[in-house]
């Protein structure tokens, strides 16, 4: 989904709750608070030696250790939290949005948005955590090249030769002896 996409779903929703699904049946705490938005910059160069940039905005989402029943996050609040950060600086409007969250059992992760489902008084955010990938493999278009593609073909493993030590008389090595 991109930035503009969601902040045109607040927008066109104002005063709703605002909750985020992290993983099926599992939400950030309804106390969360909105930290940060990010303008992310990606500059890569993969396995198979191409260059790739991309932008992205990530939202960061915290739980304060103590929790606060009388904070929420709604959609009109969370709009003016990205106006705030628009006076300062831009936020990529057509940069995909993700949103960066964990908490004691969750490791931190950055989440795309799956779906935003609307229960008619509240926005569900389902966030869905993103697999790796390899760009090169993914740009091959055959089987063959798929298969050579990551990092290039397995190399035959050198064969390992053993060498036989001397026994020395003394507790000494010497250059060239042969005892290491």
């Amino acid at each position: 989904m991109k930035t503009r996409e969601f902040t045109q779903i607040l927008q066109e929703n104002p005063g709703k709750a605002l909750f985020f699904e992290y993983q099926t049946g599992q939400y950030v705490r309804t106390d969360y608070h909105i930290t940060e938005i990010k303008n992310v910059n990606f500059d890569t160069v993969d396995c198979g030696g191409i260059r790739n940039q991309w932008s992205e905005v990530h939202i960061q989402l915290w739980e304060n250790e103590i929790p606060e029943p009388d904070h929420a996050v709604d959609t009109s609040k969370a709009m003016k939290i990205f106006e705030v950060v628009n006076r300062v600086r831009e936020t990529y409007s057509e940069a995909s949005i993700k949103f960066e969250y964990g908490n004691s059992v969750f490791p931190t992760a950055v989440l795309p948005v799956h779906n935003i489902k609307d229960t008619g008084n509240a926005l569900i955010v389902q966030l869905t955590p993103d697999q790796t990938t390899c760009k090169a493999k993914d740009r091959a278009t055959s089987p063959e090249e798929k298969a050579a593609a990551c990092c290039g073909p397995v190399a035959e493993k050198p064969k390992l030769t053993l060498v036989s030590l001397q026994q020395s008389d003394s507790n000494t090595c010497e250059p060239g002896s042969g005892c290491c």
